[in-house]
């Protein structure tokens, strides 16, 4: 089993726990609005990438009842509650590295805390992904908790047990420079603190940024 493998199974465990801790998504609202706001149109096609059990979804819903949102997440668990949880979101158990092959086109996608995840490797390959699958102008979020990739590795999550997760960290020049080598420009960073259960702290960095017209993607990993 591959950490990945490894991920989904912990998150199928804690999906329930993991739900209740993140309900309140106040933390991350303010940028969450800033997102919303630069959405072309009223009636926006997104997509959510490793959406959880629906607490980001549940506020984009309210805040585009009419919009078309499609929500990926790997763990089966996490589906199951997201369904219950909303309404009128075509939710879909998808490894988010796949995104490539949906023929879709949206106005915006949401990539809330999906990069601890991935490798920077795959961030690199996701953003081109992402490029891929968003109309000109459209609008791309994402948030991680930054630090150098030397610090990736198993961690002790905040959920009852000892199962550990593999978090990866990722710097905000390294995604600046995937994102603005992919055709997009970068119109909303901002870092602030989150203070883990065990008193330690990590910066989470939220980035929001545009897909621009007339420009060549190079569709390449950055090194």
């Amino acid at each position: 089993m591959d950490r990945y493998e490894l991920s989904v199974k912990r998150f199928d465990e804690f999906a329930s726990e993991y739900a209740e801790r993140f309900a309140n998504i106040d933390a991350y609202r303010k940028h969450i609005d800033q997102f919303c706001a630069r959405i072309p149109g009223h009636n926006p096609a997104i997509l959510e990438l490793a959406c959880g059990p629906a607490n980001v979804t549940s506020y984009l819903k309210q805040r585009f009842p009419d919009s078309r949102i499609v929500a990926l997440d790997l763990s089966p668990r996490m589906i199951a509650i997201a369904r219950q949880v909303v309404r009128g979101v075509d939710f879909r158990i998808m490894d988010v590295r796949k995104i490539h092959s949906l023929e879709l086109q949206f106005d915006a996608i949401m990539c809330s805390f999906c990069l601890p995840f991935l490798s920077k490797e795959d961030t690199d390959k996701l953003i081109i992904d992402c490029a891929g699958r968003l109309k000109d102008k459209g609008i791309l979020y994402i948030s991680t908790m930054e630090g150098d990739e030397s610090r990736a590795g198993f961690e002790s999550t905040c959920f009852s047990g000892d199962a550990k997760v593999y978090f990866n960290y990722h710097m905000q020049d390294d995604l600046e420079r995937a994102l603005t080598a992919n055709g997009f420009s970068v119109a909303y960073a901002v870092r602030q603190d989150y203070d883990e259960p065990d008193g330690s702290t990590t910066v989470d960095l939220i980035l929001v940024a545009e897909k621009q017209t007339n420009v060549i993607a190079t569709n390449a990993i950055v090194p």
